[in-house]
């Protein structure tokens, strides 16, 4: 699964242009340096959890940030921000989120 997330955001990169790839390794390293050293650590930003009838409900960095990757598209954002510059730093987060821990996917906790 790590190998096809780094494959796809490559590939989208180079898609779209360097300043992509450039972007996307930069969002990574940032996330990388912010964030916990391990999954259950906490970072720079504390994770935010919502407590919902007895479930605790995670918003990981990597689900947040594809978030603002559809709410960018949906409002067209591109008129303010280069989709390269864009797609690149967000996607570079999500990617760093999924590839760097591996409770990645557990997102609903008791």
């Amino acid at each position: 699964m790590k190998q096809l997330v780094m494959f796809t955001g490559l590939s989208v990169g180079a898609v779209f242009s360097y300043l992509s790839i450039l972007c996307l390794i930069s969002g990574f390293l940032i996330a990388k340096f912010t964030g916990g050293k391990q999954e259950g650590m906490s970072g720079k930003l504390k994770s935010v959890v919502i407590p919902v009838k007895g479930f605790k409900f995670h918003l990981h960095h990597w689900l947040f940030f594809s978030l603002l990757m559809l709410i960018g598209l949906a409002e067209n954002i591109f008129m303010y921000i280069p989709p390269e510059v864009f797609f690149g730093l967000l996607a570079g987060v999500a990617w760093q989120g999924i590839y760097c821990y591996n409770d990645w996917h557990r997102v609903i906790y008791r």
